[in-house]
């Protein structure tokens, strides 16, 4: 494998973006209750781009 990097399945993948999407959710919850949060607004960012 190149650059020592692990190859993930499709079912792991599918796992870890479904993860991902769950804890999108629950930062965009966390959001809504408390606007001005720069830490859940970063978060949220980063799990968006991941997703």
């Amino acid at each position: 494998m190149q650059g020592g990097e692990e190859e993930l399945s499709i079912d792991e993948l599918a796992s870890n973006l479904s993860i991902y999407k769950d804890q999108l959710q629950q930062v965009r919850q966390l959001l809504a209750d408390d606007p001005g949060n720069a830490e859940y607004a970063d978060m949220q960012k980063e799990l968006a781009e991941v997703v």
